[in-house]
């Protein structure tokens, strides 16, 4: 393996984490559309402890060392998810903002709402078959996250 076959192979999975990102958007907004969103640890423990056959996917922003109450409930989170198989991709922009996702036209027909409580967010499996996007997502999980590429990628959501 050359030193340039190195390089794009780099690249190569930065575009793939970018293309990610705007797909993680796409799957969050239809899941607030169809009422399949629950956001804040409290809610997403309980939603976990009563129905994580109905969990999709785990979305949790990348904890920093500054506060050691949501490290440990991340953690704790975590290893449930990763009990039960369920999907967990950390993101490295926190939704703190509205206008980070308001301001990207480009991505969404149209602006969402993020809830107020971003520090967890679970997808519930839809109703009905997956989506486009909510396949693609999938599909990125099972390349990147379960394959053996270490460190794990953390997805920048585009701004």
């Amino acid at each position: 393996m050359t030193f340039t076959h190195l390089e794009d192979v780099a690249m190569a999975k930065e575009t793939k984490d970018e293309a990610c990102g705007e797909i993680l958007l796409q799957c969050l907004s239809e899941a607030i559309e169809g009422e399949r969103l629950t956001s804040g640890v409290v809610k997403c423990a309980k939603l976990l402890n009563c129905y994580p056959e109905n969990v999709m996917l785990c979305v949790l922003p990348e904890a920093g060392t500054e506060n050691i109450s949501v490290h440990i409930q991340h953690t704790l989170i975590e290893a449930f998810c990763w009990e039960n198989d369920i999907r967990i991709l950390k993101v490295k922009t926190r939704f703190n903002s509205i206008s980070t996702v308001d301001n990207s036209p480009s991505i969404l027909c149209r602006p969402i709402s993020i809830p107020n409580d971003t520090s967890c967010m679970l997808i519930e499996y839809p109703k009905g078959p997956l989506s486009t996007a909510d396949d693609k997502l999938a599909d990125f999980y099972d390349a990147m996250i379960s394959g053996d590429i270490y460190p794990k990628p953390v997805i920048e959501l585009p701004i």
